[in-house]
């Protein structure tokens, strides 16, 4: 598969190699995207609160966590949003190739064209900020844009491919990162709570351990003892027991549709 550029005369003529390879870089983290971003994340935080000279005081700070958890929590809220109001068959979590049943533009994207990877960067933005370490934050935002941008050329590649027209039209007029919040349009579909339940489950999940890995670092900076405080192992085992139960459901509801 080529990936070609338009001319002014709207013939598609000229192979550009470095699109496509960015393209296929993009395919494969999209295939990959649940485990890639924190495989990539999670290391340079472990290895800089580490080796840090000393933990900032402000990461002691409970309103500092609350400040953290606070972009997290609006990201996870934002999700739920869109999973809840988007048609079956499109905003997936599909990992084996790219499924759109309908081309989404209303919700969400009305006014954003990626609003699902916008609430990413809100989730892992908290993730990042809470050992307070500033150079660690800018590292982890430059892995994530490195990332998603690639997984963001590689869907809309496909989404040109599978709507032609009507998407070039919908990507003129919707932005791609920052939201254009006077284009908005409400949901074509009422939201759905089933929807989000049994699709977002594994979000709660990761964002819950990778900060509950972040709070055990840092916990051991400050008392030289691996471990969490006991809030914590209790909130990741209350969500990790929700996302048993709700995979469990998912499969079961998917052997009774045969």
């Amino acid at each position: 598969m080529r990936l070609y550029a338009v001319n002014e005369e709207g013939l598609e003529a000229v192979v550009i190699p470095l699109v496509e390879t960015l393209r296929r870089q993009g395919d494969w983290l999209f295939r990959n995207r649940s485990w890639v971003p924190p495989a990539l994340l999670l290391p340079p935080v472990a290895v800089g609160v580490v080796c840090e000279g000393s933990v900032p005081d402000i990461a002691c700070s409970p309103w500092w966590q609350v400040l953290c958890l606070a972009p997290i929590l609006l990201g996870i809220v934002m999700r739920a949003w869109i999973v809840g109001t988007v048609p079956e068959g499109t905003s997936g979590r599909n990992t084996q190739r790219q499924v759109a049943e309908e081309l989404n533009t209303t919700g969400a994207y009305s006014v954003l064209r990626h609003p699902l990877y916008m609430s990413n960067a809100l989730m892992w933005a908290g993730v990042l900020l809470r050992p307070a370490i500033w150079w660690l934050w800018l590292l982890g935002m430059v892995v994530f844009i490195v990332v998603y941008e690639r997984i963001m050329l590689a869907e809309e590649f496909f989404l040109h491919q599978r709507f032609g027209e009507r998407f070039r039209e919908w990507a003129q007029r919707t932005p791609a990162v920052l939201p254009q919040w006077d284009r908005y349009r409400p949901p074509a579909r009422s939201f759905q709570w089933g929807a989000v339940l049994l699709r977002e489950y594994s979000t709660w999940l990761a964002v819950t351990a990778s900060f509950a890995v972040v709070e055990a670092l840092l916990f051991w900076r400050w008392t030289g003892q691996l471990g969490l405080p006991l809030l914590w192992w209790c909130v990741l085992g209350a969500v990790g027991a929700m996302a048993i139960l709700l995979r469990f459901l998912k499969r079961r509801a998917r052997l009774f549709r045969g």
